[in-house]
């Protein structure tokens, strides 16, 4: 009997002392709020990450807010709401270039995303000189690659096309089907319904011999330089998420069809092939020079701006040298 007593008793003492080390455990979780652009292919590993529980692994007790478009996130970084971001394109470098000090830190998709389709009786790239082209809104990316592609095939988007906004990508392909638009550039899932409705496949702009800054992690350097060990810590939970969703196809549908809202497979399927399995590890930032270039025209001060005037690899470099990375993708 003394011995079941004490056996009991050792059995509660044991209990309460796992139960207060969970409790002191995520009493140490960081409350951290992170924001991306509205949930698309190129965002997924803001969400992958979530969904693989790699915050809580490197301490962190995350919020991810969907935000539609990178320049409201960008305020909320700036005015402090939300520390580090996920964006893309030219917006990191363009608040910078006025007196900002956000910096991007890592690049996860680095190749362009997008597909231009146009009306079926149009052939070729050159063919397009004359006509309109569509795009979701002037300064997104997909307008930045647009003209990126256009001046590709020696057409300027400012004289030799008529350049209109057309909205969303639903809004685009229905543009092009009633004849409002010639042709336009779409990324995944929008590229399947493309196909579905017959238009002609003009162009994969990922074939392109350019880098581009698609998507990524933004802050500031100030943040960096008061809370290193959060970014770095960040950085991991991030990486981890990208890598899993390249290796682990069914975690990478279920996690879009989750956010999504959709349980479509073929179109979970085009956007794991097209996008997701495509993401850059190690994330080193890159495509700056390519943003720079374009930012050019309308900023004076970007002429003679370098690409690490706005990025910071340290954290990255220091992750790939370590070996973490190289665990991760060694992992089947």
């Amino acid at each position: 009997m003394v011995i079941r007593r004490l056996t009991v008793c050792f059995g509660l003492m044991l209990a309460i002392c796992c139960s207060s080390a969970l409790l002191a455990q995520e009493k140490k979780l960081d409350k951290f709020r992170v924001g991306g652009g509205s949930a698309s292919a190129t965002q997924m590993s803001l969400w992958l990450a979530k969904e693989g529980n790699y915050y809580e692994k490197h301490g962190f007790n995350v919020e991810v807010i969907s935000i539609p478009g990178s320049s409201l996130a960008l305020q909320a970084m700036l005015s402090g709401e939300l520390p580090i971001i996920q964006a893309g394109g030219t917006g990191p470098i363009q608040v910078n270039l006025s007196g900002a000090d956000t910096v991007i830190i890592a690049t996860v998709a680095k190749k362009f995303t997008w597909w231009i389709f146009s009306q079926p009786n149009i052939n070729r790239m050159e063919d397009l000189r004359g006509k309109v082209f569509g795009t979701t809104r002037f300064g997104t990316q997909s307008d930045l690659a647009s003209r990126i592609a256009l001046r590709r095939y020696d057409i300027d988007p400012e004289r030799d096309i008529t350049m209109v906004q057309t909205g969303g990508p639903a809004e685009t392909l229905a543009a092009i089907v009633a004849g409002k638009i010639h042709a336009a550039a779409v990324s995944p899932p929008a590229t399947l319904q493309a196909r579905k409705l017959k238009l002609k496949e003009l162009l994969d702009l990922s074939k392109l011999d350019v880098e581009y800054h698609v998507n990524g992690l933004v802050t500031t350097r100030r943040f960096i330089k008061s809370n290193e060990d959060v970014v770095r810590r960040f950085l991991r939970a991030y990486i981890e998420g990208a890598v899993r969703g390249q290796k682990d196809k069914a975690f990478a549908m279920k996690t879009m069809g989750k956010y999504f809202r959709t349980d479509d497979r073929e179109l979970l399927e085009e956007t794991y092939e097209l996008v997701i399995k495509g993401f850059n590890v190690p994330p080193y930032p890159a495509g700056v020079a390519s943003l720079i270039q374009e930012l050019e025209k309308q900023f004076p001060k970007a002429r003679g701006a370098k690409p690490e005037d706005f990025t910071d690899s340290r954290l990255v470099r220091e992750l790939d040298q370590s070996g973490f990375i190289k665990s991760l993708l060694a992992v089947r």
